[in-house]
């Protein structure tokens, strides 16, 4: 059997010495990037990139004497070409119109050539002897257009059956007469007389 001479080394012996200094290599330069990132960390990336394709490919040969890798030179993108149909520009909104304030109400008022003022006027309670009458005017378009009883004698028999004849005739005449100019009603003198006392007075509160 052959035997190796003493003056030459086996091919396992020389890729262990190969793979030995590759090693070595390398953990330099790893030392020396670490060394270089605590010092100046933005020459990590080129150093890092360089060394990348030969860790990655184990056919190139290493060697402590290979040259020091430049950092990559990225290529400058041109400009954005701006667009034909540039986009118009929003059309601002019109601002909304204030809402006008509604206008005040008109205070009631007597209209040309009117009697009275628009409104209801209560008059003053007069004495009836068995009780008291008060009413209250309403004048619509400058006219007496309603007479309402607020009180009139009615604690008695008497007075409710005298009454509930001379209440709706004393309104009646009231506006005919669209005054306080009315007849006295036989049979309900007091209650006629206190009716023309509240009525007119309220109609003193209404002339213009």
């Amino acid at each position: 059997m052959p035997q190796n001479r003493p003056g030459r080394t086996s091919p396992f012996m020389r890729a262990a010495r190969k793979i030995a200094v590759s090693g070595f290599v390398v953990c330099t330069f790893v030392a020396y990037a670490l060394h270089e990132r605590t010092s100046n960390p933005d020459n990590v990336a080129p150093a890092l990139g360089a060394i990348a394709p030969t860790l990655a490919d184990p056919t190139i040969r290493r060697s402590s004497s290979a040259p020091a890798a430049t950092a990559p030179v990225f290529p400058t993108l041109p400009p954005p070409i701006p667009s034909p149909n540039p986009a118009p520009a929003a059309t601002p909104l019109p601002a909304s119109p204030t809402p006008a304030a509604p206008p005040a109400s008109p205070t009631p008022a007597a209209s040309a050539g009117a009697q009275f003022k628009d409104g209801q006027y209560t008059g003053t309670v007069a004495d009836a002897l068995y009780g008291t009458v008060q009413v209250k005017a309403t004048i619509q378009q400058g006219k007496l257009a309603d007479v309402q009883f607020l009180d009139y004698p009615h604690d008695r028999r008497t007075s409710v059956r005298i009454n509930s004849v001379a209440v709706p005739d004393l309104t009646s005449e009231a506006l005919q007469a669209q005054s306080a100019s009315v007849d006295i009603i036989s049979g309900a003198t007091l209650t006629s007389q206190a009716f023309i006392e509240s009525l007119q007075s309220a109609l003193i509160q209404a002339k213009p």
